[in-house]
């Protein structure tokens, strides 16, 4: 009944006894069948031909039909097995790495990062925003690292605070210490300053802290011999 059916809408077709809206519709469906078009096409060919003269034709694309539909069927499904092996063969190889990690790196030689502390006695440097805009050339770190490797073992420790401007040539100049510290430790300053980096800006002002060293006892110990209490000595 279906296939009287379909032929008699390619003979409406063919014949021009559609409307606008059925020969849309079937052309639409032929567009997406290409065995609908083979169809047509031949019934164009036989024209004039009756619909129930066409059976063997019809017969004909019904076994096209199915012979087509079971080959879409049968490369779909091999599709999905090889995508299923596919994605076996990926498990597989993840859980062999994660074996191989588990049982052969995990003998390996652990190494553990280790932070050097700073050494002790170091001078440091706070630099007082309030005094000026003075800033070395380098950085803070890099001229705290020039005093302490131009630092002399003068055995002096203590803070020191210090004001200064900027002279032409980059220098600290006008260096001029705060309260009343030791002299020692204001020539010290003095020419840390003047012999270090260059600066930028105007003026500054800034805190040292210098480290108390030890100073090494090299006075020998003097040894007090008691009296000579045996014999006397004869004139």
């Amino acid at each position: 009944m279906e296939n009287n059916y379909q032929l008699s809408r390619i003979h409406n077709y063919i014949h021009g006894l559609m409307s606008k809206e059925e020969m849309f519709q079937l052309e639409k469906e032929a567009l997406e069948d290409p065995f609908l078009q083979d169809a047509i096409d031949g019934y164009r060919l036989q024209n004039g031909v009756d619909a129930r003269q066409l059976s063997l034709l019809q017969q004909r694309l019904n076994r096209r039909v199915e012979n087509t539909i079971a080959t879409r069927h049968a490369q779909y499904y091999t599709w999905q097995r090889l995508a299923i092996g596919a994605a076996a063969g990926v498990l597989f190889v993840v859980l062999l790495a994660l074996l191989y990690f588990k049982h052969f790196t995990g003998k390996t030689e652990r190494t553990t990062d280790v932070t050097l502390s700073e050494p002790e006695n170091l001078v440091t440097i706070e630099p007082l925003l309030d005094g000026g805009d003075a800033t070395p050339l380098g950085g803070w770190k890099a001229f705290e690292h020039y005093l302490n490797n131009q630092l002399k073992e003068t055995g002096i420790g203590g803070d020191i605070i210090v004001n200064f401007t900027i002279g032409k040539d980059g220098l600290p100049a006008q260096i001029q210490a705060e309260d009343t510290p030791d002299q020692a430790l204001v020539e010290e300053t003095v020419r840390l300053l003047r012999s270090g980096v260059k600066w930028q800006g105007s003026k500054g002002r800034l805190k040292i802290t210098f480290p108390l060293k030890e100073r090494k006892n090299s006075s020998q110990s003097h040894v007090i011999k008691p009296p000579h209490c045996f014999g006397i000595e004869k004139s």
